[in-house]
Formats: C-alpha cells, sequence, structure tokens
C-alpha cells in the first residue's frame, strides 16, 4: 500500500493536540505533515502537491463562517471549491474528519451546509467519529462507501497524571465535601453554559461550580451576570495549558457537557482520560455512540435545566464508580493506536 508523501492539514491548530495525536505515526512513518490555518497559505502550500498527497480537511468554520456576510461566505467557499479541485485534479487525495454536523453557531447557515455537502462530494475518504454520524446529519448526504469510522482517541499519556484531588481543591478553593462539578473548555453559548448554571442555581444540592477557558468579553460578562450569589463559582476566564489541566479534573467530581449541537466530543475523551464521569443530553449521537456507557450520564434535551438539575440532585449516582469506569474505557482507545489506524487510512486514501 502507497503512503502519504506530503500532508497538508487543514486548519490546524495549535492549541488542539487531537491533530497531534492523530497525525503522529503518519509523521513518524516518514509523511511530512504540513500545518495551515489560513486560505492564503492552503493555497501556497497546495500547489506544488500532485499524486501521493493528500489533503487532510477538519473543520469548516473558517471558510464559512470567518466571512461576515452570506456573499463573504460563498466567495470564500467558491474559492475553497477551486483550490481543492486544483488540487484533486494533480492527483491530491481528499481525507476528511467530519467534526460537526454543521459549523457551532453558524451564521452563514446555507453556505456552511453547501460546504460540508461539497467536500462530502469530493471527498475520497471520510473519517467519522460517531456511529451515529449518518442518521444524525440532516443538511447534507454523505457517500455510504467512503465513509471509514475510527473513534475519537483518549488523552492517554499526553497530559500531565498524580495531581492529588485534596492538593486539587485545596489550590482551587474548593471544599472537600462539596460536590463540584466543571465545564472546562471554549465557553461559547452553544455549548450550553448558561443552562448549567440555572441548573445549578435550581439544585437543591447546589453544587460547586468550576468554570474555567477562554470565551469572549460578552461570553463571560453574561455567565457572571448569570451566576446567583447561592452559588459557589470557581471561574477562570482563560485558557488552560496543559500543565494546569489536570487541576480542574482532579477537583472535580463530574464534567458536565450541557452542548446545544453535538456530534463528536474530545471533551468527553478529555474527561474520560480524567477518570472523571461525564454529564450529557441525550442528543441521538451522544446515545448513538456512548448510549452503552455507564460512565456518561444522560439528562433530557427537551427539559434542559430541570433534567440537569434532578441529575445533579440525585445522590444514588456513584460518581467515583463512574470515574473509575471513565478511565478504564480511555484506556480502550490509546492516541496510538488510533493514530496507527488513521495512517492505514491515510495510505488506503492515496492507494486509490
Amino acid at each position: 500500500m502507497t503512503r502519504p508523501g506530503t500532508i497538508v492539514v487543514f486548519p490546524a491548530y495549535d492549541d488542539n493536540p487531537f491533530l497531534r495525536l492523530l497525525l503522529s505515526v503518519a509523521k513518524e512513518r516518514g509523511s511530512r505533515i504540513v500545518s495551515t490555518v489560513s486560505l492564503d497559505d492552503l493555497e501556497a502550500r497546495l500547489k506544488p502537491l500532485g499524486r501521493g498527497d493528500v489533503l487532510h480537511w477538519n473543520w469548516v468554520a473558517q471558510v464559512s463562517q470567518k466571512p461576515r456576510t452570506p456573499w463573504g461566505a460563498k466567495r470564500s467557499v467558491d474559492r475553497t471549491l477551486r483550490m481543492i479541485d486544483a488540487a484533486q485534479a494533480r492527483g491530491v487525495r481528499l481525507v476528511w474528519t467530519l467534526h460537526n454536523t454543521l459549523s457551532h453557531d453558524a451564521r452563514n447557515a446555507a453556505q456552511d451546509a453547501r460546504l460540508h455537502q461539497e467536500l462530502a462530494d469530493r471527498a475520497d475518504l471520510i473519517h467519522v467519529m460517531n456511529r451515529a454520524t449518518q442518521s444524525v446529519v440532516t443538511d447534507f448526504r454523505l457517500p455510504q462507501d467512503r465513509i471509514r469510522y475510527l473513534p475519537h482517541p483518549s488523552y492517554v499519556g499526553v497530559y500531565p497524571a498524580g495531581v492529588d484531588r485534596q492538593a486539587a481543591r485545596a489550590r482551587l478553593g474548593v471544599a472537600d465535601d462539596a460536590f463540584a462539578v466543571l465545564a472546562l473548555g471554549h465557553m461559547k453559548r452553544y455549548k450550553g453554559v448558561l443552562d448549567l448554571i440555572d441548573a445549578v442555581a435550581l439544585s437543591e444540592r447546589k453544587p460547586t461550580l468550576l468554570l474555567a477557558g477562554q470565551g469572549t468579553p460578552s461570553d463571560w460578562k453574561a455567565i457572571d451576570a448569570r451566576i446567583p450569589a447561592s452559588v459557589q463559582a470557581v471561574r477562570n476566564p482563560k485558557y488552560v495549558p496543559d500543565g494546569e489541566t489536570p487541576w480542574w479534573f482532579a477537583a472535580a467530581d463530574a464534567m458536565v457537557l450541557p452542548y446545544r449541537r453535538i456530534l463528536n466530543s474530545g471533551s468527553a475523551m478529555l474527561a474520560a482520560t480524567f477518570a472523571t464521569a461525564v454529564v450529557m443530553p441525550d442528543e441521538p449521537a451522544v446515545v448513538g455512540e456512548y448510549g452503552d456507557q455507564d460512565w456518561v450520564v444522560t439528562f433530557d434535551r427537551d427539559d434542559r435545566v430541570r433534567s440537569l438539575a434532578s441529575v445533579l440532585d440525585d445522590t444514588t449516582i456513584g460518581w467515583a464508580a463512574k470515574g473509575a469506569s471513565a478511565a478504564q474505557f480511555a484506556a480502550t482507545l490509546p492516541p496510538r493506536e488510533i493514530s496507527e489506524q488513521f495512517d492505514d487510512l491515510l495510505c488506503e486514501a492515496v492507494s486509490r
């Protein structure tokens, strides 16, 4: 089987370890990895590529959501498709890792859906990380014969380990006997953090709320305005570096992901890596991928706040035991093994 020469990755964000893990074996085995973020950079990096090379496409927001108007988004999508068509005419293979059903908080929804469909039509192989992907995607069509399922890897071995719970709580100011729930990552509206705050405020148990991650000033202003005086909240409105991440998980009893739209969740795998149970809405994608996992607790997506509050008030849930189960699950998806399988997928693409 032929292996890729150069793999151009778009977009490749330095603060996201997922792509580094996914492509580590391809790099180790001799493929040249080229990271790009802007369309200008992508165009320049694609021009010298030909047969035996790969364009590894990921998120689409850089193309469809960065322009502020639908017209600007159309021009951006048109330009992108011309680039891809020219590269494929030279023999470059397109491998698309499908992260979302559509871009989160999509403002140019029509062009976003159009780009998804055009990528699906052009991709030589489509990498999905959720077994329910085909059934939950409704805004575009996926070609079944070119879909390859490969789950999201855990982060075992990627982050520092061994942070003591008591030390973490002392550092963050969380009482030893408190029930603490964590929301960590970009504090964007679609992630439902305001629903989480409302649920904590409604609950009789009044969990300690751990909020950590960067967001716009308006996002954090809305968050701070929503937290009532009756709720203890530990907040960090900045990006959480790798070395700090274990402290937040060590202090938490559960991680809550009250997303309003979800297909894949690297955050769930991060929590599992740190032996932390996860609470998520009963979205079809969640049930399809994690429905048989006892470390995932779901709440009613149609009654979000009250249902989530009921979960947080349920004292029969053994959160520590679920955390141990999560760690066992994470161990079944080591990054190295997933990266090897993704390298096989890339080799399959260039051998077509």
